[in-house]
């Protein structure tokens, strides 16, 4: 693992799973992995995750939760934190045929994007284009209100030459950005999940978000991921994700990748 799961992007608020032929689910399922190296390159990688669906008749409560934490340093120099996030969601779905009437909450603090908090609300409707045992495909749209928190030291402006924080003649910092920040935007996404009998599953998301208070604000974020059963309870798995922000918090990049292989283990 890098210690990158990555749970609030795409697929991570859309799990409606809408199997026509099952009534009653519940599911659980947790990972975690770690890579330690010392000597000459010095590393720690931890990651940890866990996903919730629980299914009674036409109604659907799905949720998860992950950590990520990394480090890593040269010999002879400072080791220091690369990665640090923390991220979960909940999504309540009611199926009414081929259509669903949905509700997700999703909230992420990450240091490296610069966020105190990332809290989401996602309401809207999807329609099942494909909706078989095996093999599901789905279009969704709605709205997505987006409410930051920033962290302060992101905040404060630099000097363009030392890169160092500037402060006022009392010593305070100057900060070149709002703590806050609301953004209403329109919501459309489409997933596509194969469970094949062999074990073998593929899913696929791709969502899209225009501002609309600030039409500046575009989002795309994608997923792929593919399993494959190792024992009746323990599966591997290789996932990819991206997540492009027009207008990131100051001296962030727009453009994210997240590559993860990890053993999952299912109770039930």
């Amino acid at each position: 693992t890098s210690g990158s799961t990555d749970i609030t992007s795409t697929k991570a608020t859309t799990m409606a799973k809408n199997d026509p032929d099952a009534k009653d689910a519940t599911e659980l399922s947790v990972q975690a992995g770690g890579l330690l190296a010392t000597g000459n390159a010095r590393s720690l990688s931890l990651t940890a995750g866990s996903k919730f669906r629980w299914r009674r008749e036409q109604n659907q409560l799905s949720a998860g939760l992950a950590a990520n934490y990394g480090q890593s340093g040269a010999a002879g120099s400072q080791v220091v934190a690369t990665v640090e996030n923390i991220q979960g969601n909940t999504r309540y779905d009611r199926f009414l045929g081929d259509v669903t009437l949905f509700l997700g909450v999703q909230a992420r603090r990450d240091r490296f994007q610069g966020l105190d908090l990332r809290l989401q609300i996602d309401p809207g409707v999807g329609y099942y284009f494909i909706q078989e045992k095996n093999q599901q495909l789905w279009l969704e749209a709605g709205y997505d209100l987006l409410h930051d928190i920033r962290r302060d030291p992101d905040r404060q402006a630099k000097d363009p030459v030392t890169g160092a924080g500037l402060v006022d003649l009392a010593g305070d910092p100057i900060y070149s950005t709002d703590k806050t920040q609301t953004v209403h935007s329109g919501r459309l996404f489409a997933g596509y999940e194969l469970a094949l009998e062999t074990g073998f599953k593929l899913s696929a998301g791709l969502e899209f978000l225009q501002g609309l208070s600030d039409t500046d604000i575009q989002r795309l974020n994608g997923t792929l991921q593919a399993s494959a059963k190792v024992t009746e309870k323990l599966s591997m798995s290789l996932a990819f994700t991206e997540r492009f922000d027009s207008k990131p918090v100051q001296g962030k990049k727009q453009f994210d990748t997240i590559t993860t292989a990890s053993l999952i283990y299912s109770f039930y």
